[in-house]
């Protein structure tokens, strides 16, 4: 049960290509790539390279930094159409990508000589049903996270726990395990997740819609369903649609903190006369939450918060505090808590950090949550960037803190660091209530959540930003190699109970390896840890022929 076919036949299949070709490409290979027989390759109604106003624009997502020459773009306008167009490319040799909301960090919807799918015409939100005639919350792959909220709340009553940044879509945001303000007292968005339909290959020739529910009779369309339950985008096939259960409704009202410390008082000797006030304002943070976010957790649960540790140059440290509580005084103890030891105190935020700037000066302000999240629902400007994840399960080491304190307070000469900030994000609460096999985000006992970001705008600063954020990233984590590695419950294991577990599969960065002959890659450990081998078995089943890949895809075991 719950499996709609649409085929459509065809006289072979496309050539298997190896994974090395599946990355993103670089100038040379766009300025050579063929584009004179896009036009007749391309099924009417496609963008291709003769759209002058079109093409450029969607041959390229949010970030700058990757572009590409696909032979065309394809607007996905339904399930029949999903299924017809990718045979189509199929049957051309031509290996798709898919696209939702074109926030992917690094560059694997890119896809020069290839076919982009795109389900942005695809953004309804909807009250429908499961294989089972259960009723649920439908969201189609093309939906941003703002067509989600909107539409859920002003015609439900009822969210999503899932991101803040307005333009993401859902399609590559929830099977990654999307998170947000609201998840640490409901979960991840794939915890409401019950059935996903996909467009697959599974016998490595023509397309099919297959409906996959977690309590589906058959354990293969279980395992498909687990696998987009934190497995990332790109994958398995093309997600039209999730299919959502038991979803909360939203606080009545929430309160939104901000509040900024200034660099200059940062830099000052704390009350121990040992350590600066920045030091011990970041030890405070991670020893905070190390008591607060244990899945039973009542009182902290209802505080989400964005810390950001800024690079000195953009003036000021911020912390955006969501609190769902009507009564202050939890909220009001929790900043408290920060500055003991200090000797400056928070004032309101003075200056931007990016594009984000809230200056409220009662430094608390009282809002309905609808128009609270759209006060912080904000995906700023398109840009180029490079980012890195990791997940923390303690408070931070002495040798993180100094490592954020050093590289926060370096200078590069000749570039702009004002955007560049490690984010910290408070996790766990009911993010914690999960197992680690239950779905397959394996993270489920981090307190905190880190995004190191750096922005820019000139190609020519390229390297000079990829370089100082891997410094700072090998700094922070060199008490375990440079990566925020794995944990493990034995106790005779070499990185027992170690404070990090791994980075985040939504957050991609190829410096933790790919899958290209001869890598030597960590991304499978740190974003699947054991969850890896099952989802390897899932991939060999429902996609044989690895049509759906890119530099950090999950490959088929023995590959």
């Amino acid at each position: 049960m719950g499996e709609n076919k649409i085929r459509r036949g065809r006289p072979g299949s496309a050539p298997e290509t190896t994974a090395a070709s599946a990355g993103s490409t670089d100038q040379a290979d766009i300025d050579s790539a063929a584009s004179d027989g896009s036009a007749a390759t391309a099924p009417p109604g496609s963008v291709t390279p003769h759209d002058k106003t079109r093409y450029e624009t969607l041959s390229q997502g949010f970030n700058q930094r990757f572009s590409s020459r696909p032979e065309y773009i394809r607007l996905i306008q339904n399930e029949d159409d999903a299924v017809v167009q990718l045979n189509r490319a199929l049957d051309k040799g031509l290996r798709p990508t898919v696209r939702a909301g074109g926030h992917c960090y690094e560059g694997f919807v890119d896809n020069t000589g290839g076919v982009i799918l795109d389900l942005s015409p695809m953004r309804r939100v909807y009250a429908g049903q499961d294989v089972f005639g259960e009723p649920t919350y439908v969201v189609e792959g093309g939906a941003t996270n703002w067509d989600i909220y909107t539409t859920l709340f002003r015609e439900y009553g009822v969210t999503v726990p899932g991101g803040s940044c307005y333009s993401v879509g859902a399609g590559g945001h929830v099977c990654g395990g999307g998170y947000g303000l609201l998840s640490r007292e409901h979960g991840l968005t794939v915890d409401h997740l019950v059935q996903v339909d996909v467009v697959t290959v599974r016998n490595g020739r023509e397309a099919e819609v297959t409906r996959a529910h977690r309590n589906d009779r058959d354990p293969a369309k279980r395992d498909l369903f687990w696998a987009h339950t934190g497995g990332g985008g790109g994958n398995f096939g093309i997600i039209l649609r999730y299919h959502f259960a038991g979803l909360p409704k939203p606080p009545e009202h929430v309160w939104i903190s901000n509040v900024a410390w200034d660099w200059k008082d940062l830099r000052k000797k704390a009350e121990d006369g040992r350590r600066t006030n920045f030091e011990v304002l970041v030890d405070n943070f991670g020893n905070f939450f190390a008591e607060h976010s244990a899945e039973d957790e009542n009182v902290y649960n209802h505080l989400f918060v964005l810390f950001r540790l800024t690079h000195e140059s953009s003036k000021n440290v911020t912390l955006t505090c969501q609190w769902t509580k009507d009564d202050l005084t939890d909220l009001k103890t929790f900043l408290e808590r920060l500055e003991r030891g200090m000797t400056t105190s928070a004032s309101p935020q003075l200056h931007p950090v990016g594009s984000f700037f809230l200056p409220y000066p009662d430094m608390h302000r009282r809002m309905p949550w609808f128009q609270a999240t759209m006060t912080l629902n904000e995906s700023g400007p398109n840009q180029r960037g490079k980012y890195k994840s990791a997940y923390h399960r303690k408070p931070f080491t002495e040798t993180q803190i100094k490592a954020f304190l050093h590289w926060l307070t370096t200078d590069m000469p000749g570039v702009d660091l004002q955007h560049t900030l490690v984010q910290i994000d408070s996790y766990g609460c009911r993010i914690n209530a999960r197992e680690s096999s239950d779905t397959a985000v394996p993270q489920r006992d981090s307190i905190m959540k880190l995004q190191y970001q750096t922005y820019w705008t000139e190609k020519e600063q390229d390297d000079a930003h990829l370089v100082y954020l891997r410094d700072l990233y090998a700094a922070v984590y060199e008490e375990t190699g440079g990566i925020p590695e794995v944990s493990s419950s034995r106790k005779e294991d070499e990185h027992y109970d170690i404070t990090t577990d791994g980075a985040y599969v939504n957050y991609p960065d190829v410096d933790l390896g790919t899958n290209s002959p001869g890598d030597t890659s960590d991304y499978t450990r740190l974003y699947y840890h054991q969850n890896y081998a099952r989802l390897q078995l899932i991939k060999q089943e429902w996609d044989p022929k690895n049509h759906f890949r890119h530099a950090q895809s999950i490959t088929r075991p023995g590959r």
